[in-house]
């Protein structure tokens, strides 16, 4: 289940933002940093470990579909691809960013709350 809200939501703003604003912006950030967040909060034990390394793959997967779809890579083959490949990395980059520091900083709190209790 953790696994599909991270998945989801991103993806749902992908689709938003290629629809109004002709490329990924805000809504795709921000959904990117919500679906980390709750699927970090989501996640068991032993799936923190997927859920921390995911982001980075996620998000690309998305940005690449994401254009793809809109139709805004530059040709096949050499020079066109390089090109498209760069923009996916600038595109991707804030959402990937977002989404990593927030299942971090989930992480990290569920942490100290883990060892807390413990203490007691």
């Amino acid at each position: 289940m953790a696994a599909l809200v991270g998945l989801a939501l991103p993806v749902l703003g992908a689709v938003v933002d290629e629809l109004i604003g002709g490329s990924l912006g805000t809504v795709f950030v921000l959904t990117a940093l919500v679906g980390g967040a709750l699927a970090a909060w989501r996640c068991s034990r032993a799936g923190a470990w997927w859920v921390a390394y995911a982001p980075p793959v996620v998000t690309m997967l998305i940005t690449v579909a994401a254009e793809e779809w809109a139709g805004r890579t530059s040709g096949s083959g050499g020079k066109g691809l390089t090109t498209g490949a760069l923009h996916w990395a600038i595109d991707a980059f804030p959402a990937m960013a977002a989404a990593e520091a927030a299942v971090l900083a989930v992480l990290a709190v569920r942490w100290f709350r883990l060892r807390r209790s413990v203490r007691k």
